[in-house]
C-alpha cells in the first residue's frame, strides 16, 4: 500500500528563496521555475527514504494578493495562481490583501504562514487524509505545528533550502529541533536543475485578436502582446494637475502627458 503525502508550500518562503536556486546553477539573472517537477521530486525522496510508493494526494500553495493598491497592477501575480491551478494541478488558498480597507497593510510571511498551519492541523484531523505531511519553507515558526502535527499521529518531511552564500532561508532552530521531522529534510537547492524548466518557443493564437505570435507560455489561454498591453492599461490620476488619463504605468506616483511634456520643455530651456 502507497504512504499517502501531503504536500503545503510556503509561496512566500520559495518566492524569496529562489535566488539560492539561480545561484546553485551560476545563474544569476534567475530561471522559471518548473512547479510540476517540485510534487514529483518531493514522492521521488521519500519513496527513496521510506523504501515504498508515495501517492501524492493535494499539493496546498499559500500566499498573499494586494488588491485596491494604488498603483499595482495584479494581473501577472493573478495569472500565475491561476496556472498553479490550472496546469501544476495545486490547490491555491490565496490571502487578499485589500489596500481599501487597510491602507497601511504590511503583508508579512506571517498571514502565510497562519494559513498554512491552519490547513495543515486540519487535514491532520481528517481520518484517511494524509499519511505524511511534507512543509515547503524554512521558518521556525513551523516548529510547533510540526510538533502538533507528529502527536496527532502524522510523520514529518521538510522541504527546504541549504544555507550558502550568506543566505540563510532555513532556520538552523528548524534543523536541528528533534521530535519534529521523520525523514531526512530535501533541499530544493540540490535538485535545482531538475527545477529549471526548459521551455520551447511555438506560435499560438491570441484568444482575443486572433493574431498568431511566438511564445513560450503554456497555459490554457493565450492573449497576444498588444492584447496583454491593453488590458494592463488603467485610468489613473495625474498627481500634479489632477488630469485623469488611460496609462500602463504601475509606480505609486503618476504624471499625464501633459505635465510630463511641460516638464521635459522646461528642463530643455
Amino acid at each position: 500500500m502507497s504512504v499517502k503525502a501531503m504536500i503545503f508550500v510556503d509561496g512566500s518562503w520559495l518566492y524569496h528563496s529562489r535566488q539560492v536556486l539561480f545561484e546553485s546553477l551560476g545563474e544569476e539573472s534567475g530561471f522559471e521555475i518548473d512547479y510540476k517537477r517540485i510534487p514529483d521530486i518531493i514522492a521521488h525522496h521519500m519513496a527513496e527514504m521510506m523504501d515504498s510508493e508515495v501517492d501524492v494526494v493535494r499539493t496546498n500553495y499559500f500566499g498573499t494578493i494586494p488588491v485596491n493598491k494604488q498603483g499595482y497592477n495584479p494581473a501577472k501575480q493573478k495569472a500565475f495562481y491561476e496556472f498553479l491551478t490550472m496546469q501544476c494541478a495545486y490547490d491555491t488558498d490565496i490571502l487578499e490583501i485589500d489596500f481599501r480597507r487597510e491602507p497601511n497593510a504590511r503583508p508579512d510571511d506571517k498571514w502565510v504562514n497562519v494559513a498554512l498551519a491552519s490547513s495543515m492541523i486540519y487535514y491532520a484531523t481528517v481520518s484517511g487524509a494524509y499519511d505524511v505531511a511534507v512543509v515547503v519553507g524554512g521558518d521556525a515558526d513551523y516548529i510547533p505545528l510540526l510538533k502538533r502535527v507528529r502527536s496527532l499521529g502524522k510523520r514529518v518531511q521538510l522541504v527546504c533550502m541549504n544555507n550558502i552564500n550568506d543566505k540563510y532561508l532555513t532556520s538552523a532552530m528548524l534543523l536541528t529541533t528533534s521530535g519534529i521531522q521523520d525523514l531526512p529534510p530535501l533541499f530544493l537547492d540540490e535538485h535545482s536543475d531538475d527545477i529549471k524548466l526548459i521551455r520551447s518557443e511555438k506560435k499560438r493564437v491570441c484568444k482575443n485578436c486572433g493574431n498568431e505570435e511566438e511564445t513560450t507560455w503554456a497555459g490554457p489561454d493565450f492573449f497576444c502582446s498588444n492584447c496583454r498591453s491593453e488590458h494592463r492599461k488603467q485610468v489613473r490620476t495625474c498627481d500634479t494637475c489632477g488630469k485623469e488619463e488611460e496609462t500602463t504605468w504601475d509606480k505609486p506616483y503618476f504624471y499625464c502627458s501633459d505635465c510630463r511634456n511641460k516638464h521635459r520643455e522646461t528642463e530643455e530651456g
